[in-house]
């Protein structure tokens, strides 16, 4: 018993570090564009704190998708990209029109850069995953090759 809560553990964990890292990717992304884009007016750690936080929603959302995906044999890199893309696209949009943003336009022209930052973000977190699988168990290599296409 105490075998398998500690392998639990261990799997959590590593789940955890995967949304970790997919999640600081897409916020240090998205923070970026749009520094970048409204200029240096905004606090750049503002705009990455924000962006976390946007990332845990649309993450909370994409994890029930995506074990549905794993589930039907569909987990691969494209797969995760398009999820992210399309689950951060589409949050964005519907939380940008929700909220009132005066004189800053958070879209800036389209939500494209925004989900394209998700994609990367999507990537990241299935690409640490993989990695961490593969000290998990032992023919996880196998599975990899399997789902990568």
């Amino acid at each position: 018993m105490a075998e398998s809560l500690a392998r639990f553990g261990r799997v959590i964990g590593q789940v955890a570090l995967s949304l970790a890292a997919g999640i600081a990717t897409g916020a240090l992304l998205a923070a970026g564009y749009i520094h970048s884009s409204l200029g240096p007016g905004l606090v750049f750690e503002g705009l990455v704190e924000v962006s976390l936080f946007y990332g845990l929603a649309i993450a909370a959302f994409c994890v029930p998708l995506w074990l549905m995906l794993a589930r039907l044999g569909r987990d691969s890199a494209s797969a995760a990209a398009a999820l992210g893309f399309v689950a951060t696209a589409v949050f964005v949009s519907l939380t940008y029109a929700a909220g009132s943003h005066d004189r800053i336009a958070l879209m800036t022209y389209t939500a494209l850069p925004y989900g394209l930052c998700g994609a990367v973000a999507a990537l990241v977190t299935w690409w640490v995953g993989r990695r961490l699988r593969r000290g998990r168990t032992p023919d996880a290599t196998a599975s990899d090759a399997d789902s990568a296409g």
